[in-house]
């Protein structure tokens, strides 16, 4: 009997893991798959034809026995590690030389020139309406590393933004960005993966501004996906989004 998998977490990074584990079925089966957001999860697994997904780790477990198989000589080391998160509002940046994130707002601009669209930023000053634009940038520094991923959330108020018109805001356009090997959409956080991390870079993508309140945003965090005790995060941060109908600049 081969190895039932279960795999956490469905971004583009897990198409890659099943469709390896399925190359050899009599070795193994992935069973079941989980994600935070729901219809990840049945995607993927519709698409896989995965049989069982969830959107809570804990549920997958009880569902399922987990059991650690050795075969053949040598030894067999195991390492567990928990997480958890305190909920508090105000979060202090940490990192380290290893790895570091920071994250900057700024005000996107977008104007016409020859019929063309440009974008340019400025300082993130006065009042924030809703259908402003702003930019996000994350900048990335430590020792060169494979298998990086960041993780960002957007304020509850916002939605990202892949264009503007005809101008596409990804690491095709000239300055805009620095190459990614994969970037994530989701409702509630932007994500990237990148293959090779050479020490320093640099991501911004766009959200626009949509419902007016205010709004804590968690911290970004930076993190090895295959070593996940190297990893950063930026401090936390509170927005104040204004109704455009109600006031204007």
């Amino acid at each position: 009997m081969g190895l039932r998998v279960a795999l956490v977490g469905c971004g583009k990074i897990a198409d890659g893991h099943i469709e390896e584990i399925q190359k050899m079925p009599e070795k193994a089966k992935v069973v079941a798959v989980c994600d935070a957001e729901s219809l990840m999860a049945e995607q993927i697994a519709v698409r896989y034809r995965i049989p069982n997904y969830y959107n809570d780790f804990e549920r997958m477990l009880s569902d399922n026995n987990v059991r650690i198989v050795k075969r053949g000589k040598g030894s067999l080391f195991l390492s567990s590690a928990v997480e958890y998160h305190a909920g508090e509002e105000q979060v202090a940046a940490r990192g380290s030389a290893d790895l570091n994130v920071t994250r900057e707002y700024q005000r996107l601009v977008v104007t016409e020139e020859n019929y063309q669209l440009k974008w340019s930023m400025s300082p993130l000053t006065g009042e924030i309406y809703s259908g402003d634009l702003l930019v996000v940038k994350l900048h990335i520094t430590g020792k060169p590393a494979a298998h990086l991923m960041i993780e960002d959330p957007i304020p509850a108020g916002a939605e990202q933004l892949e264009s503007v018109g005809n101008l596409n805001l990804d690491y095709n356009s000239t300055g805009w960005t620095d190459w990614y090997s994969s970037r994530e959409f989701r409702d509630q956080r932007t994500v990237f993966f990148l293959d090779r991390f050479d020490g320093d870079t640099t991501f911004q993508y766009a959200i626009r501004v949509q419902v007016p309140g205010d709004f804590v945003v968690a911290p970004a965090r930076a993190e090895l996906m295959y070593r996940p005790e190297i990893f950063a995060n930026t401090a936390s941060g509170k927005f104040g989004f204004r109704d455009r109908a109600a006031g204007k600049h």
